[in-house]
């Protein structure tokens, strides 16, 4: 098995068991907390997670390049110098500000958690620059127990303190915890490489900040603007709408974008690393976007399908009738989900190439449309029209900056459209069954039934077709036997 598969199995491995804990919890969850609960959470969140993406001014990113490990133990002192900056600075203003910012949100529910949010910026600020640290020295197994830690801990809080008293500070109280729980479990596998921080020194840190320049001036905005383009539909949909509204988009969101962000995430950790690797040794990475691009497309497109067909029955089987608007709500994001997720990953290249400025005008110009959308929705009065707008604006820039990629890789980027349509076909070929079933009304029941049997039908042919997911599943075949052998012992 490659080591590219190897690192990759790793880190899916460690999302599968985020993504199983997650998506299996949230049914639980939702039936804790209502709509409103989640509303305010979100918005939290929405904040929260801009600061965040900025703390480290995309320094973290830049810990992958240097040839030395010495230098790059002075950038990750330097992101976490400026993940505490950034924490005690937005602290204090949103602390001081508390009220004012929740008036100019016209949401005065989320008032008394502000206080909060700069504690979740510093543990996830950590994070990232844990991740991207552990990801250079390959520990990708301790990266994938702290997502699961992440997950199984703030899941486990937020169940704890709904059964208590369902309120949105059970919800905030779980995303603390799990980020904390992760950094405490990357922090002791990081503790072995602290002899470097004897090469860290001021002069070091100023060069190397210097010679990294792009990032903080450019992908920092970049990465900003990406951020509050995912983020400021939340913020949008509250200031115009209830925060049931936004907790049922929320939720919607979630849902969706838990199981396919974490193995997108994964995938774009290992890509960026093995990318950097092959632009230092043979300035050539199309053969591994075009690997990678190609398996994200086949992995998400069925998913998606299935979501258009059944998104209410799904919701409501698993979550409760409460949550019906909300599976109507995710038809309306898939064009959105989809794109996003096949060309996050790909999002890299701008850093490996160090085109960032090319990033920033695509995010900007993602960013002003998705204002734009939101706004017109917002008036409108009508938060379908909102969310449909936002989803397609996203799904439009998405699926042009992927292209735009893919070209800049140096693959033949109408080939890759052709492919595109291609699983496309395949997929509502093998989707046919469910689609006849919808038509003739079955029972949910009936229809979640068809779906499970023609999904293992789909991803038993890609993972006929695939070399690394055949490595994938022959590496879980194994563990599981392994196990098996030891538990009979």
């Amino acid at each position: 098995m490659s080591r590219f598969v190897t690192n990759v199995l790793k880190l899916v491995s460690g999302s599968v068991i985020a993504q199983a804990a997650g998506v299996l919890l949230i049914p639980v969850i939702a039936r804790l907390y209502s709509p409103d609960d989640f509303g305010v959470f979100q918005v939290f969140l929405s904040i929260a997670g801009i600061l965040a993406i900025i703390s480290c001014f995309s320094y973290h990113l830049a810990i992958m390049l240097p040839g030395e490990d010495e230098d790059a133990a002075n950038l990750a002192v330097l992101s976490a110098v400026l993940v505490v900056a950034t924490s005690a600075v937005s602290g204090a203003v949103l602390i001081i500000f508390a009220e004012n910012i929740a008036a100019a949100l016209n949401f005065p529910a989320l008032a008394g958690y502000i206080g909060l949010i700069p504690v979740l910026v510093l543990l996830n600020g950590l994070f990232f620059v844990l991740n991207y640290w552990l990801s250079r020295r390959e520990k990708f197994g301790t990266v994938a127990g702290g997502r699961v830690a992440n997950s199984l801990v703030n899941k486990g809080v937020q169940i704890g303190a709904g059964i208590g008293v369902a309120s949105p500070l059970g919800l905030i109280g779980g995303a603390v915890a799990g980020y904390g729980a992760a950094d405490i479990l990357m922090l002791r596998e990081v503790r072995k490489d602290r002899h470097l921080l004897s090469s860290v020194t001021l002069a070091k840190v100023r060069a190397l900040a210097i010679r990294y320049r792009k990032f903080p001036i450019f992908t920092s905005w970049s990465t900003a603007a990406n951020e509050v383009s995912r983020q400021v539909s939340p913020i949008f949909l509250a200031f115009f709408f209830t925060p049931a509204i936004v907790g049922l988009y929320s939720l919607a969101y979630q849902a969706v974008s838990l199981p396919l962000g974490l193995v997108g995430t994964a995938v774009s950790q290992v890509f960026f690393q093995r990318a950097s690797e092959e632009q230092k040794k043979t300035g050539d990475i199309g053969p591994i976007v075009q690997e990678v691009h190609r398996r994200l497309v086949a992995i998400s497109i069925f998913p998606m399908l299935l979501l258009l067909l059944i998104g209410e029955e799904m919701f409501v089987f698993f979550l409760g009738p409460q949550w019906y608007e909300a599976g109507f709500y995710v038809k309306l994001l898939v064009p959105w989900i989809f794109f996003m997720f096949v060309s996050s990953p790909l999002t890299t290249i701008f850093s490996v190439l160090e085109k960032q400025g090319a990033g920033l005008v695509f995010d900007l110009a993602l960013l002003t449309s998705r204002v734009v959308s939101l706004t017109i929705g917002g008036m409108t009065g009508d938060p379908v029209i909102a969310i449909l707008l936002f989803s397609l604006t996203g799904a439009l820039f998405c699926a042009f900056m992927n292209l735009w990629l893919l070209k800049l890789a140096g693959l033949d980027y109408l080939r890759e459209c052709y492919l595109w349509c291609a699983d496309l076909a395949v997929g509502l070929l093998v989707a046919a069954p469910l689609i006849a079933a919808k038509l003739l009304s079955l029972p949910a029941l009936a229809l979640l039934a068809v779906a499970f049997v023609v999904s293992l039908v789909y991803y038993a042919r890609v993972v006929v077709r695939d070399p690394f997911l055949k490595g994938w599943v022959a590496g879980y075949y194994q563990e599981i036997k392994r196990f098996i052998n030891q538990s009979s012992r």
